[in-house]
């Protein structure tokens, strides 16, 4: 089960929008598990590791994925390259990730970015890598295109994800 959980106010039909495209990519249960509270302290830019470790009180069975979503900005990243903007951040191999929707001002308007950066973070949460196809969501966000494309995956990965998926002990 994917559980999104909200950390700002989202309307109902956007979050239902985007659960069905989890859905339709992964083949398992997706629903709006509610909204919480980003934890006091916590000021903008958010620092997205820190923020999905510190949120207590969602309840998930051991293999569901959390993707938690907010409306504000996330602190950028430092890389052995330089800073690079956050639009998402995913415990690899575990199970939680948040994306934002910081910078869209419309949610409609740029639902396919939106629900792309989601699909790559949960996808990074079942262990998928970045993978070479551009088409494909797990494509590296950094690139011009990745805004552009589908919220769907590649033939390899979504193999490799149903592979996960069939491995999973729930």
């Amino acid at each position: 089960m994917i559980r999104v959980v909200t950390l700002d106010s989202f309307d109902e039909k956007q979050t239902a929008k985007l659960c069905q495209a989890l859905y339709t990519a992964f083949g398992v249960g997706s629903e709006h598990s509610g909204q919480k509270e980003v934890p006091p302290g916590m000021s903008e830019p958010l620092d997205a590791e820190q923020l999905i470790k510190d949120i207590k009180g969602v309840r998930a069975y051991e293999d569901d994925k959390v993707l938690f979503i907010t409306s504000r900005k996330l602190k950028e990243r430092e890389l052995p390259g330089g800073k690079a903007p956050t639009t998402g951040y995913a415990l690899y191999n575990q199970n939680r990730a948040i994306i934002t929707t910081h910078g869209h001002k419309d949610f409609e308007a740029a639902f396919k970015p939106i629900a792309r950066n989601a699909l790559q973070q949960i996808g990074h949460l079942w262990g998928l890598h970045h993978c070479l196809d551009p088409r494909c969501a797990m494509y590296p966000p950094w690139t011009p295109s990745f805004n552009t494309g589908e919220p769907s995956f590649c033939s390899f990965c979504r193999e490799k994800s149903e592979q996960k998926l069939r491995l999973a002990k729930s």
